[in-house]
């Protein structure tokens, strides 16, 4: 082989070798993310204002980089991976169309939706639906939230 393919043979793989440890800290950088900061906001998150407060609302509790994230319960909130659930959570524990929590005239109820790793309130599994009220702790996967 002559010295120019060997070199730039060399040149190659070093570029190689930088290109995959800005990959290593780039990841590295997203996972550990900012200390403080705004909040990301997914798909169907309002604000926490005086007309919401009257109205029934799931808060994100964890993980703490979704936390205090508040979904509004107008007549039903779907829960799960998919894009047309109305709370949308990347988690591999969380079935696509994982829980709902709908108003009734009693009051608040969640329904499992068939998931296979389960949901819970108040770390009891949900096997049928039942009803929840304020302060109620409610799971999907390693997502806790908090009815207010």
């Amino acid at each position: 082989m002559s010295d120019a393919i060997l070199t730039l043979l060399r040149l190659g793989f070093l570029a190689l070798v930088w290109f995959f440890f800005i990959r290593i800290a780039q990841a590295i950088w997203t996972s550990v993310g900012p200390v403080a900061g705004p909040q990301p906001a997914l798909d169907g998150a309002v604000k926490n204002s005086r007309r919401n407060r009257k109205n029934p609302a799931v808060v994100i509790l964890e993980p703490l980089e979704h936390a205090g994230l508040v979904f509004a319960v107008e007549d039903q909130l779907t829960i799960g991976r998919s894009a047309s659930c109305d709370v949308t959570l990347d988690d591999t524990f969380v079935s696509s169309h994982h829980a709902r929590v709908a108003r009734t005239d009693s009051g608040l109820m969640v329904s499992d939706l068939g998931s296979t790793n389960g949901t819970y309130v108040d770390r009891q599994r949900v096997t049928t639906p039942i009803p929840i009220g304020r302060g109620s702790r409610l799971q999907v996967g390693s997502t806790v939230m908090e009815v207010r």
